[in-house]
């Protein structure tokens, strides 16, 4: 049996979850890096962090076909010795639409990668044999849940559905010493807005600018560390859920 601290992010390739990959592993975690398309992002950090004397794997899943996603706890399992210990849901997809011009299509894809592979993911984390100390889960979910553009109707409901299934597990795997929680980032990375847009929105922010991707990590460590915390989100946004509806800085 391992005694390994074993992690499995989705999503690993780009963005945030690449970026919580990477602290996992500097923190000596053995870390499971899934990706979808993002193969180039994937195999850079794997190459980084074998590197740097770190552990870890490469891992493909297309998460719009939920029922595969348990798989990726196998086989990040198999790659790197031992049970997964702790878990990161942090792929999603994001597509703009309302409720007027929705499609089945475009609600299924992402209540398919933000909603449902996750809980499947959860279910084979739990399944897990050799799992006798427990182990965590954290879900990223979004600030702006607490004001929501009606214009991202799918996205918005796909996230609501992952909040519910992470109280909801939390609530079921709590006897068996497996927490759930999340975490609510606000304004962390720019998305399609140019640098200067990001630094006059993040600006607004209560706190004001700053925010960072190394604040994330913080929060992820705190839940990984934090014993009797489950069934919580922990929102990193600089205070930016606090400006009310219609006026968190969207981006």
């Amino acid at each position: 049996m391992s005694n390994k601290n074993i992690a499995l992010v989705t999503g690993a390739g780009k963005r945030l979850g690449k970026v919580i990959a990477q602290g996992l592993a500097d923190s000596g975690y053995a870390v499971g890096l899934h990706f979808n398309s993002s193969a180039g992002g994937a195999q850079q950090l794997y190459d980084q962090i074998r590197a740097d004397g770190g552990e870890a794997a490469l891992l493909q899943k297309d998460l719009s076909q939920p029922q595969h996603a348990g798989q990726l706890i196998s086989e990040t399992s198999q790659a790197l010795g031992g049970p997964v210990t702790l878990l990161i849901n942090s792929a999603s997809a994001f597509n703009t639409d309302a409720l007027g011009d929705l499609s089945l299509d475009s609600w299924q894809f992402l209540m398919n990668v933000n909603a449902a592979a996750p809980v499947f993911l959860m279910q084979a984390f739990a399944a897990q044999e050799g799992l006798d100390s427990g182990g965590c889960i954290i879900n990223i979910l979004d600030t702006q849940m607490t004001s929501p553009s009606p214009e991202r109707f799918s996205y918005f409901c796909s996230k609501y559905a992952l909040d519910g299934a992470t109280r909801l597990a939390a609530y079921d795997l709590g006897p068996r010493g497996i927490r759930v929680n999340a975490i609510a980032p606000g304004l962390i990375l720019p998305s399609d807005q140019t640098q200067e847009n990001f630094d006059s929105r993040q600006k607004l922010t209560p706190l004001g600018p700053g925010l960072g991707p190394e604040h994330v990590i913080q929060a992820v460590h705190y839940l990984c560390e934090a014993d009797q915390v489950t069934g919580h989100t922990l929102v990193v946004d600089a205070g930016q859920r606090l400006m009310g509806f219609g006026n968190a800085p969207i981006g």
